[in-house]
C-alpha cells in the first residue's frame, strides 16, 4: 500500500511535471517574439497587469481548489460516492461566485493600481484585457481540483497546455497585427490614435500599451479554452457518480468551512506578495532615473517601466523552476492527506520524498540559471544585446537565490494539505515584512536597484521554509532527514556547478553556441544524477515509479 501510493504520487507528479515543462517551453516561444513586438517597455506593462491579477489567481488556485481536493480525496478514500457527488455540485456554485467576485475586483482596481501604485497609467489597457481570464481561470480551477482529488492530473496537465498554446498563437497574432496596423497609420499620418507623434520612438511609446493589451487577449482566450476542456473532461470522466439526490447545501457549507483557513492563509499570502511586488515597483521609482538610464543604457521616456521589463524577462527564466517544483506540492495535497489519515509510516516516507525532490529540482534549476544565464539569453534574444546584458545580471542573482523560493511553495502545500492552513499565516506576514523592508533598504540604492529583490526573496522565503517544516514536525511528530533531504542535494549541486564551470572553461571558453549549452547542460545533468545515486539520495526504485 505504501509503495502503491508513492508510485501513484510519483507517476502523477511526472505527468504534471512534463506538461509544466511543455507549457514553459511554449511560454518561452511566446514571450521571446512578443518582446520583439512590444519591447521591454511593453513587457513592463505585461508585468504590471500580472502583478495585480496574481493575488486573485493565488486565491482561486491556492485556497478553494485545495479545500475541494482534500475533501474529494478524503471521501473517495472512504468510498462515499454520494458525498463526492454533493461536493461536485457544490463546487460548481462556489467557483462561479468566486469567479464573478474576482472579475469585479480586477476591473475596480485597474485604474487606481495602474496610476497610483505602479506609476504607469498606460498599463490600464493591459489590466483590462487580462480581467476576463481571471473569470475563466476560476471556473477551470474547480474542475481541475475535483479531478486532482482522485490524483488525476490529466485535466490540469492538458488544460494548462491548451491555455499556453492559445496564448502563443493568438497572443502573437494580436500583438503583431496591432503593432503593424498602428505603425502603418503613423507612417501615413504621423499620428497614433489621433495624437501627433514627432518621432518613431515616440510613436512606439504610444503604440506599446495598445499592442500589449491586444497580446494579453491571447491569455484570455487561452483561459477560456482551458476551462472548456476541463469542464468537458470532468463531465465525461466522472459521469458515473450516483444518480440519487444529495445534500448540496450541506456539501457547500462544508466546502466553505474547509476553505476558511485556506482562504485566510491565501489572502495573507496574496497581500504579502502584492506588497512585495508593489514595493519593488515603488522602490525602483525612488532611484535616480538618469542613473538607471545610464546603467541600463536606455533612452526611453519611461526608464522605470523599461527596467521592470528587463526584470520580467529574467523572471521568465527564473519562474520556470518554481513552476516545476510547485507540481510536487500540487500533487502532494491529496497524497499527504490520504497517507496521514491511514498510515503514519507511509506518511513520513512520503513527506521526506516530497521535500527531497523539491530540493533536488530547485538546486538543479538554480545552478543552471546561475551558470548558463548569459547563454540562455543569447539563445533566445540573440538580436537584442540590451536584453542579454541588462537582464543577464538580474537572472544570475535570481538563480543563485532561488532555492528557498521554490521549496517554500512545496512546504505551504503540504501544511495546507494536512489541514493546518492557519499555521502558514504567521510566516507569510513575517516574510512579507522582511521582504518589503529589504526592498526599501536595497532597491532604493541606485547601485543595487532591482538586484535587491533577489536578496529580499532569499531571506523572506527562507523564513517560510523553516517555519512550515517546524509546523509539520510539531503537529505530526515525524522526522525530517535533513541530510538526505537538504544536505546531499545541495552538496551535489555545488559540486556539479564548479565541475561544469571548469569543464566549460576548459573546452568552450570562447563560444556560447547552442551546441555548447546542450553539451554542458547534458554533462551537468548526468553528473548530478550520478552523484545523487552515488550518495544514495535517489534510488532506482524511485526512477522505476515514474513509468
Amino acid at each position: 500500500m505504501r509503495n502503491n501510493l508513492k508510485s501513484k504520487y510519483l507517476s502523477s507528479t511526472f505527468l504534471l511535471l512534463a506538461s509544466t515543462v511543455v507549457v514553459k517551453i511554449i511560454s518561452a516561444l511566446y514571450k521571446i517574439p512578443l518582446t520583439e513586438y512590444i519591447g521591454a517597455t511593453g513587457r513592463g506593462y505585461f508585468n504590471i497587469a500580472y502583478n495585480l491579477s496574481m493575488p486573485v489567481y493565488a486565491l482561486t488556485m491556492g485556497a478553494f481548489p485545495i479545500a475541494l481536493t482534500r475533501l474529494v480525496s478524503s471521501y473517495d478514500a472512504r468510498g462515499d460516492r454520494l458525498k463526492v457527488k454533493a461536493l461536485r455540485l457544490a463546487s460548481k456554485r462556489l467557483f462561479f461566485i468566486v469567479a464573478v467576485i474576482s472579475l469585479v475586483f480586477i476591473l475596480a482596481m485597474a485604474k487606481p493600481y495602474s496610476s497610483n501604485i505602479s506609476a504607469s497609467p498606460n498599463s490600464l489597457f493591459t489590466i483590462l484585457a487580462i480581467a476576463p481570464s481571471v473569470f475563466f481561470s476560476c471556473l477551470c480551477a474547480g474542475h481541475r481540483a475535483f479531478a486532482e482529488g482522485f490524483l488525476d492530473m490529466k485535466a490540469t496537465a492538458v488544460s494548462q497546455t491548451i491555455e499556453a498554446l492559445f496564448k502563443l498563437v493568438f497572443g502573437l497574432l494580436f500583438a503583431k497585427h496591432s503593432l503593424e496596423y498602428l505603425l502603418n497609420i503613423y507612417y501615413s499620418t504621423q499620428r497614433v490614435l489621433g495624437v501627433i507623434a514627432f518621432s518613431k520612438q515616440q510613436a512606439l511609446s504610444m503604440i506599446y500599451p495598445i499592442s500589449s493589451a491586444f497580446a494579453m487577449l491571447g491569455v484570455t482566450l487561452g483561459s477560456m479554452a482551458g476551462y472548456i476542456f476541463a469542464m468537458i473532461y470532468t463531465s465525461q470522466k466522472y459521469s458515473d457518480l450516483p444518480k440519487e439526490r444529495v445534500d448540496v447545501k450541506s456539501a457547500y457549507n462544508q466546502l466553505l468551512s474547509c476553505s476558511v483557513g485556506l482562504v485566510g492563509a491565501t489572502v495573507v499570502q496574496s497581500i504579502a506578495n502584492f506588497f512585495d511586488t508593489a514595493s519593488i515597483q515603488f522602490c525602483l521609482s525612488r532611484c535616480d532615473a538618469q542613473y538607471l538610464a545610464n546603467v541600463f543604457s536606455t533612452t526611453g521616456d519611461d526608464v522605470y517601466t523599461y527596467v521592470l521589463g528587463m526584470y520580467a524577462v529574467a523572471l521568465d527564466f527564473k519562474n520556470l523552476v518554481p513552476a516545476i517544483v510547485m507540481v510536487l506540492g500540487v500533487v502532494a495535497v491529496p497524497a499527504v492527506n490520504s497517507a496521514y489519515e491511514n498510515n503514519r509510516e507511509r506518511f513520513s516516507s512520503l513527506i521526506n520524498s516530497i521535500f527531497k525532490y523539491s530540493v533536488i529540482l530547485s538546486t538543479l534549476g538554480g545552478f543552471c540559471l546561475s551558470l548558463f544565464y548569459n547563454d540562455l539569453l543569447c539563445l533566445f534574444y540573440s538580436s537584442s544585446q540590451d536584453i542579454i546584458s541588462n537582464a543577464g545580471r538580474i537572472l544570475f542573482a535570481l538563480g543563485v537565490t532561488i532555492l528557498p523560493c521554490c521549496v517554500a511553495t512545496t512546504t505551504v502545500y503540504c501544511v495546507q494539505g494536512l489541514g493546518y492552513a492557519k499555521s502558514t499565516i504567521p510566516p507569510f506576514i513575517l516574510s512579507a515584512i522582511v521582504r518589503v523592508a529589504l526592498n526599501f533598504a536595497l532597491i532604493t540604492n541606485d547601485e543595487i536597484n532591482i538586484i535587491g529583490s533577489a536578496v529580499s526573496n532569499l531571506a523572506g522565503y527562507l523564513i517560510i521554509v523553516v517555519w512550515n517544516i517546524v509546523t509539520i514536525k510539531k503537529n505530526t511528530k515525524i522526522k525530517i532527514n535533513a541530510v538526505q533531504v537538504f544536505v546531499k542535494p545541495i552538496v551535489c549541486g555545488g559540486i556539479v556547478f564548479f565541475v561544469t564551470n571548469s569543464f566549460r572553461q576548459s573546452f568552450f571558453s570562447s563560444t556560447n553556441s547552442p551546441l555548447m549549452l546542450v553539451l554542458c547542460g547534458g554533462f551537468s545533468l548526468i553528473l548530478y544524477i550520478f552523484l545523487l545515486i552515488l550518495m544514495n539520495c535517489v534510488t532506482f526504485s524511485d526512477l522505476k515509479s515514474l513509468k
